[in-house]
């Protein structure tokens, strides 16, 4: 019998929805990379995704490839990158009601990033770009993705971050699964050099999505802080601050930055627990929040205790909830507002069954 969890909504959007084509597989297993965060790679087609979809009442999900496209020459980075969005797009292309695309780049090849940029989004249609918390080793935020920034700003694209972590180096503690702890941890690095860095305040029409509500961000919010004008203040030569003064400083510092981070969206991906929803929606609305799902990846056990997590969180209403699973999505990437939802309902689902 199908799950029949209570129904919040039957049109649910899943933004961290990942595939894996079969040729992907083989690629990376060509260079010796055979796990993500510890999770072993399988290739995925739409028809493995649709059912579950169905049991859940997912309307909808957005197509991302959370892997590293560092092959060691650009040439076939650029090859993998392109192969990987014409999949997706040829998955939202034979079924545009159930699936978008979050388009991958070659980074950190800055020139073959911004081809397959205007390729992916000019061409193919994809809904939005994912970038990866870092890509080996250049951080978002680093001077180096400028250019990215800027033209992602240019066109107010939506973008979904991914944590990354080494796929060869795995966990510096073996017994844990890098996305354990490594991918919150990465994901926070990334938050936080986009908003010391000056990344966020100077391309401020760029929408981003945080895949896991942001890593620890929302927690840590208060340590996200541009400390370079306090110290420059301490060390110069006229006299030191007063302690009244740095108070200040520290607490104008702290308020821009949540400015920012009050800006972003956090999907509830493998996080939808009392502590950490409480922990974000203290830091943004629940326009703000996002449902997704991580499937494959987290298998379905990982859709129903999301779903499960969203429904007994005492901090939301039904207000809340509908926005979080749908209204929210549809509200960032306007397409979705097309997408209708013409699937069975799960409670139909068991109903049938039961009947039967």
């Amino acid at each position: 019998m199908c799950p029949t969890l209570a129904a919040m909504t039957a049109n649910r959007i899943d933004v961290h929805h990942h595939y894996v084509p079969a040729e992907v597989v083989d690629e990376l297993g060509r260079v010796g990379i055979h796990h993500v965060g510890g999770q072993p790679l399988a290739p995925w087609r739409p028809a493995d995704s649709l059912p579950v979809m169905d049991r859940y009442e997912i309307a909808a999900a957005l197509l991302s490839v959370p892997v590293p496209l560092t092959f060691g020459d650009p040439a076939t980075s650029r090859r993998v990158a392109r192969r990987i969005n014409e999949i997706g797009a040829e998955a939202v292309g034979d079924d545009p009601e159930r699936f978008g695309l979050f388009a991958v780049l070659p980074l950190p090849d800055v020139d073959g990033a911004l081809d397959e940029l205007a390729y992916a989004l000019d061409v193919l249609r994809a809904d939005g770009i994912m970038l990866l918390s870092n890509h080996a080793g250049v951080y978002l935020g680093d001077p180096r993705l400028e250019q990215v920034f800027a033209e992602l700003d240019r066109r107010a694209a939506v973008v979904f971050v991914h944590p990354a972590a080494d796929p060869h180096a795995g966990s510096p503690v073996g017994t844990l699964e890098p996305s354990l702890f490594e991918f919150v941890f990465d994901t926070t690095r990334a938050v936080a050099n986009l908003i010391i860095g000056g990344t966020l305040e100077r391309h401020r029409s760029v929408h981003l999505v945080l895949a896991h509500t942001g890593g620890t961000a929302p927690y840590l919010h208060d340590r996200i802080l541009d400390r370079a004008p306090i110290l420059a203040r301490v060390r110069a030569d006229a006299p030191p601050p007063t302690v009244e003064e740095l108070q200040r400083m520290l607490s104008d510092g702290l308020a821009a930055s949540r400015r920012q981070l009050e800006r972003l969206f956090y999907d509830v991906t493998l996080s939808a627990n009392d502590t950490v929803l409480g922990c974000v929606h203290d830091l943004v609305p629940s326009t703000h929040i996002l449902f997704g799902t991580d499937y494959p990846m987290a298998q379905e056990i990982g859709v129903a205790a999301t779903l499960a997590g969203l429904e007994g969180h005492p901090g939301f209403d039904e207000e809340d909830r509908r926005a979080i699973e749908g209204d929210a999505a549809r509200h960032l990437l306007p397409r979705l507002d097309n997408w209708a939802a013409r699937i069975p309902r799960a409670r139909d689902f068991a109903t049938k069954e039961e009947s039967a």
